[in-house]
């Protein structure tokens, strides 16, 4: 894991600005147009590059909208924002992705429940493990296991297989705790 870098005024004046402009970034992001919806979420991609850990304040303004747009017909906005929400991840490296994630695999879409799914590998694979190792986060992962591994798609299934596998490498004292009933 890579050293967190002090915080700089550049960083506080950036983030501050994507605080204040939220209301229209997600207005583009959920914009059907795919140009809008496209630049949106490359602009937050940039940002989440730029801020890296200090992007995790606005994680509650961006990544709701983003899981959002996993839900879509159309496979652009699927992957740019399963792109972009890779990026929050990986550059805020912030547990409190997890709770947002749990909430997505239980939703109706599929795609949304596998992007989920997938987001949560990448978690699992990035983040510090005391991170994860907390009770609260421990409990949010195992409730993602239950509740993709009896999903009605295979895919997301096979997801979950690996979501089980890498936290089986995590937390291997829990693991007898999740697979009771």
């Amino acid at each position: 894991m890579p050293a967190k870098a002090p915080i700089t005024s550049i960083e506080v004046n950036l983030a501050a600005a994507l605080r204040a402009s939220s209301r229209p970034i997600n207005s583009a992001l959920n914009s059907e147009r795919t140009r809008l919806s496209g630049t949106a979420t490359d602009f937050i991609k940039t940002a989440v590059n730029a801020l890296g850990s200090a992007f995790e304040p606005l994680i509650p303004q961006y990544l709701p909208t983003l899981l959002i747009l996993c839900t879509r017909a159309n496979k652009v906005f699927v992957t740019r924002a399963k792109e972009c929400i890779h990026a929050v991840i990986e550059h805020t490296q912030s547990p409190s992705i997890l709770h947002y994630l749990a909430e997505s695999v239980k939703d109706k879409s599929v795609s949304l429940r596998l992007a989920s799914a997938e987001a949560v590998v990448l978690c699992l694979n990035q983040f510090n493990p005391p991170d994860l190792e907390k009770e609260p986060r421990a409990k949010e992962i195992e409730a993602i296991i239950r509740a993709t591994a009896v999903d009605a798609n295979a895919d997301v299934r096979k997801v979950a297989r690996k979501v089980f596998d890498a936290y089986k490498i995590l937390l291997p004292r829990r693991v007898q705790r999740c697979v009771m009933p």
